[in-house]
């Protein structure tokens, strides 16, 4: 997706916020080490432009702009390092964590009412050397 960061926003108190995926569009098998994510049509996403710039609320390189994914699939696959009953109790974390390849082919168009209306395809589908997939738990769940 190249240099632009597609995020549901990040508040002025920084919390992430996320965007729900309708049933059906996420699986994973981590006995075989992959996973899936399809999804279209997720309104209410913001073009920060930059990672560096979607995890600052004060946007240091330039203003957000609405956008829309009109299509994203991503695929995780090719377990190259397992880390298995990872546990970190002072900060009540564990889990089962995967490193992997990924695919990724995605369409987004940000809005024309943001002054901009510029849409991005990928050609092809984009081949990632790392990538990560697991199971944890954290908190309460600890």
């Amino acid at each position: 997706m190249g240099l632009h960061s597609y995020d549901a926003a990040i508040s002025p108190t920084l919390v992430t916020w996320v965007t729900p995926i309708p049933e059906g569009g996420a699986k994973s098998n981590l006995d075989d080490g992959t996973a899936e994510l399809h999804a279209t049509n997720i309104c209410s996403v913001f073009d920060a432009f930059a990672v560096s710039n979607s995890l600052d609320p004060t946007h240091p390189l330039g203003n957000v702009v609405s956008a829309l994914i009109e299509s994203l699939d991503l695929k995780w696959s090719g377990v190259t390092r397992s880390i298995i009953g990872f546990s970190d109790p002072i900060n009540q974390f564990s889990g089962d964590f995967f490193e992997t390849s990924a695919t990724i082919h995605v369409s987004v168009t940000t809005k024309k009412s943001t002054g901009h209306g510029f849409r991005f395809v990928s050609s092809a589908t984009t081949k990632v050397n790392f990538a990560q997939i697991g199971r944890e738990t954290n908190g309460v769940f600890f």
